[in-house]
């Protein structure tokens, strides 16, 4: 279905673009004020596709703060204004969104479920962006349940939709995914070459918040790599964004990467110990799971490293109760193994990467 004409929907669309330019600069709030007066525009003339579409965007922002409730009353109101209408397109991507949270929070059932109609819609559309999005999110889900080659699968399969139609902003994401994968593989050629092609996107688009995300994934890499002041000047840059969009859960995986280089340094650093008590309050203010548990096992290997036994043990239980809850499977062995090892037992070789990220 067409976007209705008129001047307070044209107005309110281009509102809603110009907060998605603030996102990228790195200024949410700003954002959030731009969806704001976009939607006191369009709330009082009824239904309309715009409508459902704002709502959905204003509902990806607040997600992206880590504000999980809010944007899923946000994504069903967009996806009951959409099936209202018959907007087969907006209520895909609804269902994506909807998706993505229920990722975050742990829930990967209701996640595919989300994802696999999203799937259907998008093919029967022939909305090659969206089937792109959908791919690169059952892709994260393939990886956080263990399933390496069906999650390289899916990333190969978003990446060539978004080249096909030139979405370069989509691409990095996935881009981003796939360096993850590939430096916890021990592919560091590969992961390098990837990685710096999605910072190189981020950079061209402006898009600060994606930017914070690759120098995360970044600082992990060089650790494997053994370039450790790179890996710290990348966890430095990740925290100067989450700061500046004053996002918790960037915050807290940002000092995950700057303890992980300390504790590369000295194993039995008291500076990386401290940061990650930070890190872990910060997670805990979030609804994102996988994020707390890849804190919480940091944790635990750095308290065993220092010799404090019964507190790596607890962190490690915590991180694992959480983990077989969200059905983390590869997590979960990981973390098992920790628990299996005797206590005066060096760190684990398949060690928890950094976090894939979901698109919308």
């Amino acid at each position: 279905m067409e976007f209705e004409r008129g001047a307070p929907l044209d107005e309110a669309r281009a509102l809603a673009r110009e907060a998605f330019a603030r996102v990228r600069r790195g200024d949410p709030d700003s954002a959030i004020e731009a969806c704001d007066d976009a939607l006191g525009l369009l709330l009082p003339a009824g239904p309309s596709d715009v409508l459902a579409d704002v709502l959905r965007w204003k509902g990806t922002v607040l997600r992206d703060r880590g504000n999980h409730a809010v944007a899923s009353e946000l994504f069903s109101q967009s996806l009951a204004v959409a099936e209202s209408l018959g907007y087969q397109s907006g209520r895909a991507h609804a269902l994506n969104c909807l998706g993505t949270v229920a990722q975050v929070r742990g829930d990967l059932p209701a996640a595919e479920r989300w994802y696999g109609e999203a799937a259907r819609l998008a093919h029967r559309l022939a909305d090659r962006r969206l089937s792109g999005m959908v791919q690169q999110n059952l892709g994260v889900l393939a990886d956080v349940q263990g399933r390496t080659d069906e999650a390289i699968a899916h990333f190969r399969l978003a990446l060539a939709a978004f080249e096909q139609e030139e979405q370069a902003d989509a691409a990095l994401w996935v881009l981003n995914n796939l360096g993850v994968l590939y430096t916890r593989e021990g592919a560091t050629a590969r992961a390098l070459d990837t990685l710096d092609r999605a910072l190189a996107l981020s950079e061209r688009l402006g898009d600060v918040t994606s930017e914070g995300i690759v120098e995360e994934n970044r600082s992990a890499l060089f650790i494997a790599m053994g370039r450790l002041d790179a890996a710290e000047l990348a966890a430095t840059r990740a925290f100067g964004v989450a700061e500046q969009r004053r996002d918790n859960a960037r915050r807290a995986a940002a000092l995950r990467a700057f303890a992980r280089v300390t504790r590369a340094r000295d194993p039995k650093s008291p500076q990386a110990l401290t940061v990650l008590e930070r890190a872990a309050a910060l997670a805990e203010l979030t609804e994102d799971v996988l994020l707390r548990v890849e804190v919480l096992t940091e944790l635990g290997d750095s308290c065993r490293d220092r010799g404090e036994t019964s507190r790596a043990r607890e962190s490690w239980r915590r991180a694992l109760e959480l983990a077989r809850l969200a059905g983390f499977a590869g997590l979960a062995r990981d973390i098992q193994a920790r628990l299996r090892r005797p206590s005066n037992a060096g760190a684990d070789a398949t060690d928890t990467g950094p976090a894939s990220e979901a698109t919308t």
